[in-house]
């Protein structure tokens, strides 16, 4: 059995889209031992803390809600984590209409794969990105009782063309008595096997309404 570990969010860096096109990603030299110094080193400025690929939970939408530290080690850990296809050339609204097809009723990982991922380059990514329905979150919520966290291969769960949607939508998927948080802006388009297990690791900095992530997939 051959066994593969690949990485499902994307590299950070000055060219990283954001959602409206209003927030990025600079890096700047403090030390260079080419220079003379006796190290490399860097300052990172984030605009945001959604940023590339990123998680939200509760606390981005309620003043009360759970924070990156609300959550034990173990958490990030997903041992049934499933990827469904569901084609998107533009930017509508995903509904449970188009959940048809039956998940295993373990699932704690929702990836969907819409394609997106290939706009990620061109305006077109952020400015006409699916979006998901609110109603989907009770849907999913109701169906699959082990269910933690969805994600998926745009940019936002909102979509641009449909912002009031979006914040109805974030606040039903993040709703702080049974959250299911939402990792956007994912790698999904090498995925292929039969996933193992999916980890997500947020930086741990204390208050946060959400972390850029690092997810790495075991797949065999």
């Amino acid at each position: 059995m051959n066994t593969e570990y690949i990485y499902l969010s994307h590299v950070i860096d000055e060219f990283t889209p954001s959602y409206g096109n209003r927030d990025n990603f600079t890096q700047e030299e403090l030390s260079s031992i080419i220079k003379g110094g006796s190290a490399n080193s860097s300052k990172w400025i984030f605009s945001s803390n959604h940023l590339g690929t990123h998680i939200d939970v509760p606390k981005h939408f309620f003043d009360d809600g759970q924070d990156i530290l609300s959550y034990h080690a173990g958490f990030w850990i997903f041992r049934s984590a499933r990827v469904i296809d569901i084609e998107c050339s533009e930017g509508k609204i995903i509904n449970q209409e188009l959940f048809e097809k039956q998940l295993s009723d373990d699932i704690d990982l929702l990836m969907i794969r819409t394609g997106y991922e290939k706009y990620r380059k061109s305006d077109k990514y952020w400015n006409d990105n699916p979006g998901l329905s609110p109603d989907l979150a009770d849907y999913l919520r109701n169906k699959y009782k082990n269910l933690r966290a969805i994600g998926f291969d745009f940019i936002s769960l909102t979509s641009w063309n449909h912002r009031d949607i979006g914040k109805q939508a974030h606040k039903c998927f993040l709703d702080k008595s049974s959250p299911l948080l939402i990792i956007e802006d994912m790698s999904l388009q090498s995925l292929k096997g039969n996933i193992q297990n999916v980890t997500i690791l947020p930086m741990r900095v204390r208050n946060s309404n959400g972390s850029p992530v690092t997810v790495i997939a075991k797949v065999v």
